[in-house]
């Protein structure tokens, strides 16, 4: 790494004052939490669009795979459009995009318009997850930029859960149309303050070729080359483990001794164990670094597997094991952000939060796929919990590749902090 993308990575253009920093941290923390809030919406909101549009619930699989497609769409383009037009400009677009797309979805006649809409809000909130990733990693001390980001990229969980506790009350008072509107209001009220912290293009950044401002081609540099292709690895495979067991687990859980009324329960618990361990992570990544913690919920998530599939449990018991899954693998998705932070300069962060995200995204339809497939095999319950084991073992076995790569004598060549995150 030269002379001036060492300055830029230790001193970026974080602000003087801690308390602007601590606000840019914040209102990029509640555009990400509303992200996640609209993408789950369609989940809460497709049951009971089933009731009163008299359609089965299977009906809704294309608005399903069209918030997925989209979110990869958003989360591949952000990285060069931010080059080429600055990250304020792309930012304030998707923002815009997702607020007026989930305010557009209140008015759905059919499934069709439904998908469509999903899809234009996905491509923004695809769209604003790496910028405002990157825009509070480049707002905070050198030390602190990895807790930064995984902070930010928690408010998808944070959103999610705020989502699944508000949004069947909100529905049951005020109907389904309230979730999309409340979901589309919020982003267009707080986009003027994420307008105002997010950095705009400067003379260097207007000066720079497009590769140097974040094509996807300048990941593949010699310098970050094998990180990259590693990274998008990690997240494919982690994401894949993450969204099959948050799909699949409560309909698995017959055989653990629950009855149907109760699988609601595993999602809450999967989802609050990922959060509770995103809290964590944030509290030690700077003392320990992002790999060796990501390492160390791998491996918890690894244990907690084996133990509900092979151990006798009470159905209480199994809850908290189903906890450790998700302080495992969730914060193995949220932890994948910071670490494309501590390996890209600043100038290709976007992209390169963006495209490990979109590896995830991809993993994530993947893995549910998976599990139907099994199901439809006929495989049994646990054999199909035992499963996930594999990808967890081989995002564990990647991880020791990449603390190998940034031990080699040429290391050097990544940023300072990617190498000591080993």
């Amino acid at each position: 790494m030269d002379t001036s993308s060492a300055s830029a990575a230790t001193s970026g253009d974080a602000p003087r004052s801690r308390l602007a920093r601590i606000g840019i941290v914040a209102i990029c923390f509640l555009v990400v939490l509303l992200d996640g809030l609209d993408t789950t919406s369609i989940a809460f909101v497709a049951p009971a669009l089933a009731r009163e549009w008299g359609l089965p619930p299977a009906a809704f699989t294309p608005a399903f795979v069209a918030t997925s497609v989209g979110a990869v769409v958003g989360y591949v383009a952000c990285g060069p459009l931010a080059g080429r037009w600055g990250q304020r400009t792309v930012g304030g677009l998707s923002v815009a995009i997702f607020g007026l797309g989930t305010l557009l979805s209140a008015w759905s006649p059919d499934v069709p318009v439904l998908a469509a809409l999903r899809f234009v809000a996905a491509v923004g909130l695809g769209g604003a997850l790496p910028v405002a990733v990157s825009a509070a990693a480049g707002a905070t001390p050198a030390r602190y930029k990895e807790t930064a980001a995984m902070l930010v990229a928690a408010g998808l969980s944070a959103g999610a859960v705020i989502g699944g506790m508000a949004g069947v009350p909100l529905m049951r008072q005020y109907g389904w149309h309230s979730v999309f509107l409340i979901g589309g209001i919020l982003p267009l009220v707080l986009l003027p303050l994420f307008l105002k912290v997010l950095p705009g293009r400067g003379p260097a950044t207007r000066a720079s070729r497009p590769a140097q401002g974040g094509s996807v081609a300048a990941l593949f540099d010699r310098r970050w080359r094998l990180r990259t292709w590693l990274l998008w690895l990690f997240a494919f495979l982690i994401f894949l483990d993450a969204y099959a067991l948050t799909f699949w687990i409560p309909t698995l859980l017959a055989e653990f001794g629950f009855g149907r009324a109760q699988a609601p329960a595993a999602t809450a618990a999967f989802g609050m164990g990922g959060l509770l361990g995103s809290l964590a992570m944030m509290a030690l990544v700077a003392k320990l670094g992002v790999k060796r913690l990501l390492a160390i919920t791998t491996l918890i998530a690894i244990a907690s597997i084996l133990v509900v599939n092979q151990v006798a449990l009470a159905p209480g018991q199994v809850l908290a094991v189903i906890g450790g899954m998700g302080a495992g693998l969730i914060t193995g998705c949220v932890g994948q952000s910071a670490l494309a932070v501590s390996y890209y300069p600043p100038e290709l962060r976007t992209t390169g939060v963006g495209w490990a995200a979109a590896s995830g995204r991809i993993g994530s339809i993947v893995g549910p796929a998976l599990g139907g497939l099994m199901l439809a095999l006929n495989w049994s319950p646990r054999d199909i919990v035992l499963t996930a084991v594999a990808p967890a073992a081989a995002a564990l076995a990647v991880l020791a590749v990449l603390a190998w790569v940034d031990r080699r004598p040429d290391a050097g060549h990544a940023p300072a902090r990617a190498t000591s995150t080993t």
